[in-house]
């Protein structure tokens, strides 16, 4: 399996629904064979542009006033992977994939079963010492040419990691890759989506059987049902440093409300750290706080814990 077709969504705020740009490039043949973009404009109920949002991938509404809807920009990718049933790779399927099934059933769009393949959930294994594995730490580290939230680009170097990852493992197809680790490859169907790295079944948003779940940190109680189907549903978090888009009392809110747990200190138990912009980029530079200190140790230890940043904490909740 060395076709594929690679994508990557740009979104105007926190809304899945609320597209601005997608990109996709086609594999064949182990090769890079085109590459697609398009501005998206939003539905008009979700086209309110955040402005963190628009501080990542610089679209504002101006620039999509007169940019086709998803649905018609839609019709052409089903033209590139529909005969032939091409997976769709990713990087962290969590949120291009989960935007992929909200904006099929948006527009009331029918579809046949897509597989699909997470670079990122690969990357933790074939790459554990990297400090992150954010799409643009791991193509600066492949030496990637890589403009970052550019759609295009994001997808042009996803597809090369997937590339990579089975050359580097010395393996045909992405779903040796997976399978290499314990995987198998996700599926988006009309019933819900069932993740690589877990093989978790959630639920589609339309199911009759929808419920949430309970659960709650030490301090902090839900004020909305809670999403069970998000990433970080039962796991162990910790905040470290100023976030840009919220106070930290509204990222633990946030955090709560997707079915985690808040905890002041780096343990084994940890499973994310998550790190504001500032201490982010300083400890890229090397300078570490204390938790960032402590995730190190832990993470060497050979503990599943992630360092992310406030982008990747967001993509993960709703």
């Amino acid at each position: 399996m060395t076709d594929f077709l690679a994508i990557d969504y740009e979104t105007a705020n926190s809304m899945h629904e609320s597209v601005c740009s997608i990109g996709v490039t086609v594999v064949e043949g182990g090769a890079l064979k085109s590459n697609f973009y398009s501005l998206v404009k939003p539905p008009k109920e979700f086209s309110y542009f955040d402005s963190f949002n628009v501080g990542i991938h610089g679209i504002t509404a101006k620039d999509v006033k007169n940019a086709p809807s998803f649905e018609e920009v839609w019709s052409k990718i089903e033209l590139l992977y529909m005969e032939r049933s091409l997976p769709f790779v990713c990087h962290y399927a969590g949120f291009d994939i989960r935007v992929t099934e909200t904006m099929l059933w948006h527009i009331g769009k029918e579809f046949q079963d897509i597989r699909f393949y997470d670079t990122c959930t690969i990357a933790r294994k074939v790459w554990p010492e990297l400090i992150n594995h954010k799409l643009n730490t791991i193509s600066s580290h492949l030496g990637i040419d890589l403009e970052h939230h550019n759609a295009a680009s994001d997808s042009q170097a996803c597809a090369h990691i997937a590339l990579k990852q089975m050359q580097l493992l010395s393996l045909p197809s992405l779903s040796d890759v997976a399978e290499k680790y314990g995987y198998e490859l996700g599926v988006l169907s009309v019933n819900g989506v069932k993740t690589m790295s877990e093989f978790k079944h959630y639920r589609s948003r339309k199911s009759p059987n929808w419920e949430k779940g309970s659960q709650s940190s030490k301090d902090v109680h839900p004020n909305t049902n809670i999403n069970d189907e998000s990433d970080i549903f039962g796991k162990d978090i910790v905040f470290t440093g100023a976030l840009a888009s919220m106070t930290r009392k509204e990222a633990i809110q946030r955090a709560v409300n997707n079915g985690a747990k808040v905890v002041s200190a780096v343990s084994k138990k940890t499973h994310y750290l998550v790190v504001g912009i500032s201490d982010f980029i300083d400890f890229a530079n090397g300078v570490k706080t204390s938790k960032l200190k402590d995730a190190e140790v832990v993470k060497a230890k050979g503990y599943d814990i992630a360092i992310i940043d406030e982008e990747q904490f967001l993509r993960m909740t709703v």
